[in-house]
């Protein structure tokens, strides 16, 4: 009897480990709501500019999470970019205040004044990129808590 019990809490962690509910990884993560991202973290004009762009994806349950010297989370476009994301912005309180989902990447031939940008409508201090469908996968909304883990730096607090 104990050895089942056993089996079936290791198959009910497993199973919530591989939808990003559980597990947690060993660098950077951020967390929202209930679901953990493993990240590489964006804190240096060299690293916000180059982003994603020139990737042709991001493994599962992982993301960029953008730091800026400013407090203040600034434009984004898909420079670059060859696959999809979600952006997932964070506030002050250390909670989701913006979402957009699906953002396609551009034609390779578009010119950078034609780029759309993309911000929160929301005041926002942190970016946190993720691949196409996640937020809606995992469910993420406006007032999610964000904490951060494995990570520090001056202006990096949730």
């Amino acid at each position: 009897m104990i050895s089942v019990l056993k089996a079936l809490l290791l198959s009910i962690a497993l199973g919530c480990a591989g939808a990003g509910t559980i597990a947690a990884p060993d660098g950077p993560a951020v967390a929202v709501g209930n679901a953990v991202f493993e990240v590489e973290v964006a804190d240096t004009s060299q690293s916000r500019s180059k982003g994603l762009s020139g990737r042709d994806s991001l493994p599962d349950m992982s993301g960029m999470i953008f730091v800026f010297e400013s407090g203040r989370a600034s434009n984004f476009w898909m420079k670059g970019m060859r696959f999809p994301i979600d952006f997932v912005w964070i506030g002050e309180g250390c909670t989701v205040v913006d979402t957009h989902s699906n953002v396609q990447p551009p034609a390779p031939s578009t010119d950078d004044g034609q780029l759309p940008l993309y911000r929160s409508d929301s005041p926002a201090v942190y970016t946190l990129e993720l691949n196409a469908g996640k937020v809606t996968e995992v469910g993420i909304e406006v007032g999610d808590p964000v904490t951060f883990s494995g990570f520090s730096g001056e202006g990096i607090f949730c």
